[in-house]
């Protein structure tokens, strides 16, 4: 069994875009907070943050997708060797498509394809508890999306604009609203607005 240090330098050695310590510590706060016992991931990776998502209650449950055979075949690995993996429902393939348990979720964290956040979204958002959260990561993608002059990379600039457009969705929601916060690599937190 890897432990959450593991993992963690699993990623970063072999450039897996897990999330930020920073980003991690919140998101775990974030559900332990809100009692969270229903945890949906768009973006499983190597299983890092479903793992750890699991250990903080035991009747909690994880359902999370990943898209990448290679990672999906890491993070089972993970998830089987792991005293809370009989918590997680890993469901291999693509997010806009496969099916899962419909919920509702307390807690719907969106990591995956920063391209197809919009898409995820809208999928997703119906399978959220009442009172559940959505939070999505990499809002300033490495401080690009404030300052997209640093890079001439096409591609790069492409996800960003991307990413401008989603926060732009999610401001104009009138059933949600949406705090973004500048911690680890920015993260939206939106909530069903309770006087709609």
């Amino acid at each position: 069994m890897k432990s959450t240090d593991e993992m963690t330098y699993f990623g970063i050695v072999h450039q897996v875009p897990i999330l930020q310590y920073e980003g991690f510590d919140y998101l775990m706060d974030l559900l332990r907070q809100k009692k969270c016992k229903s945890f949906l991931e768009i973006g499983t990776a190597i299983g890092r943050t479903a793992l750890q998502a699991a250990s903080l209650d035991p009747e909690m449950k994880v359902v999370t997708i990943e898209k990448n055979p290679d990672m999906a075949k890491e993070a089972r690995q993970n998830i089987e060797s792991h005293p809370n993996g009989n918590q997680v429902l890993l469901i291999e393939g693509d997010a806009r498509e496969t099916e899962i348990p419909s919920g509702p979720y307390d807690v719907i964290f969106i990591d995956a394809a920063k391209g197809q956040y919009r898409r995820f979204f809208e999928r997703y958002a119906p399978m959220l508890a009442e009172d559940g959260l959505i939070v999505s990561d990499n809002m300033n993608f490495h401080g690009l999306v404030q300052h997209p002059e640093r890079t001439k990379n096409r591609h790069t600039r492409a996800l960003i604009r991307r990413i401008n457009d989603y926060r732009a969705f999610l401001d104009g929601l009138e059933e949600y609203e949406t705090t973004l916060l500048d911690v680890g690599d920015g993260l939206a937190v939106t909530r069903r607005k309770t006087d709609v």
